[in-house]
């Protein structure tokens, strides 16, 4: 990645798309048909799809959206002439701070051990916290900001970071402190998430409910006076929390300030999703076992419903979360990879537009909607972010595809040709 300056960058100037998709049409969208006609005009709109376009950019900021042939001021350089734009991709689901890797677990769980199975009996994410636990600061900032640079040559410009590995007061401080470190000098934004409710640790297993003090009286209101963590997750699910738990955990996180998540209905149901939506909560994640009650309670609150199919991909899951219900259901949707060592080894942000098609029976444009404005609203972004409006970030990737239908499809490549951060060229 080249640095983010904008020392030998235009201060003004034009980016040519040829298609250009400013994600600006989800809200009002019609109900889907099943014809070529009705899915291509939905998707259009959907994505905001206008051909040969011209993004006029200011500093770090868009100034104008209009026709290459109508621009308002022909006398500015165009500095990327591109096949396809779109807003910079925001990965909002991640575990990105760990060490280690657990492909022995990977191998044991393809003879036919299940995911829960090998947590319960104290492998899993217990593995990867020994490990994450033993890691230098070093290593743990080093190996990040690899990740994070990682997702940028894919077209992300912005990423979530959990922690979830460290699970005691010592370890998921410093684990924050890291992601922290790492917000302060990538080019990619970060945005930090507390995860200490992600599974009982190896010490508290005889004792739940000491963890679960540990956890309301000083971890939370720690990291809250910390300042580093936006938002408050946890994992409710067999094997991690249980409704009430997560109930709780969420509860006393809302009161010290922070946004809320949680992994909800992934394994098992556990009415976690419309648990937390009736908190207020940004996202609920996973969600493969939502009912449809739970896909109204998520609507009506405006909880974004955060899919993650290369966990259903990965662990070879019977369920699959219903995009379906949650888009004609009046749900606003994202997809992330859900990064992780265990559940999802992959950072390829499009191989889940791709899965989220296939595996979800989502249409392109959905899919793509997702992986920007979908996952700014999972963000609880209000500036602009995943769009490519007037006024909002001068964030953008370009693909060297000619039509973005083109990004589903031709799975298994990186198709970035630029990114531009702040108006500034990263990659």
């Amino acid at each position: 990645m080249r640095p983010a300056s904008a020392a030998d960058w235009p201060e003004r100037y034009v980016i040519r798309a040829q298609q250009l998709l400013t994600m600006t049409g989800w809200d009002g969208k019609p109900p889907l048909q099943a014809t070529l006609a009705a899915i291509e005009g939905r998707d259009a709109a959907i994505t905001g799809l206008c051909e040969d376009m011209a993004l006029t950019i200011r500093g770090p900021r868009v100034e104008n959206v209009a026709p290459f042939a109508t621009r308002p001021d022909p006398s500015l350089p165009v500095v990327l002439h591109t096949p396809l734009a779109m807003p910079a991709w925001l990965e909002c689901h991640t575990h990105s701070l760990f060490a280690g890797e657990r492909s022995r677990e990977f191998a044991i769980r393809n003879t036919g051990v299940d995911y829960a199975e090998i947590l319960e009996a104290g492998g899993g994410i217990l593995s990867t916290v020994a490990t994450s636990r033993e890691a230098s600061d070093e290593a743990l900032f080093d190996s990040l900001l690899a990740r994070v640079e990682d997702f940028a040559r894919r077209g992300v410009g912005c990423v979530e970071v959990k922690t979830g590995y460290g699970l005691s007061l010592e370890h998921e401080l410093r684990h924050l402190a890291i992601i922290g470190q790492v917000a302060e000098c990538s080019t990619v934004k970060v945005v930090p998430t507390f995860l200490g409710a992600h599974t009982i640790p190896a010490e508290w297993r005889h004792d739940r409910g000491g963890y679960l003090t540990l956890l309301l009286d000083a971890l939370l209101p720690k990291v809250a006076e910390q300042g580093i963590a936006q938002f408050c997750d946890v994992f409710c699910d067999r094997g991690a929390f249980d409704l009430q738990e997560s109930k709780r955990i969420l509860e006393r996180a809302a009161e010290l300030g922070l946004k809320l998540k949680i992994h909800a209905e992934e394994l098992t149901y556990t009415g976690g999703a419309a648990m937390a939506a009736g908190l207020g909560a940004v996202s609920a994640d996973h969600c493969d076992h939502l009912r449809d009650e739970d896909v109204a309670a998520l609507a009506a609150a405006g909880t974004t419903a955060v899919l993650l199919p290369g966990v259903t991909l990965f662990l070879d899951l019977a369920k699959r979360a219903p995009a379906r219900r949650l888009i004609d259901g009046g749900a606003a949707v994202a997809l992330s990879t859900d990064f992780n060592p265990g559940s999802c080894m992959t950072q390829d942000l499009g191989l889940m537009t791709t899965l989220g098609c296939t595996l979800l029976k989502m249409t392109p444009g959905e899919a793509l909607w997702a992986v920007t404005a979908g996952a700014s609203r999972a963000l609880a972004f209000s500036g602009g972010e995943g769009l490519l409006v007037a006024g909002g970030p001068a964030d953008v990737a370009c693909f060297d595809v000619d039509d973005y239908r083109s990004l589903p499809y031709r799975f298994g490549e990186n198709h970035v040709s630029a990114l531009v951060l702040g108006g500034v060229r990263v990659v």
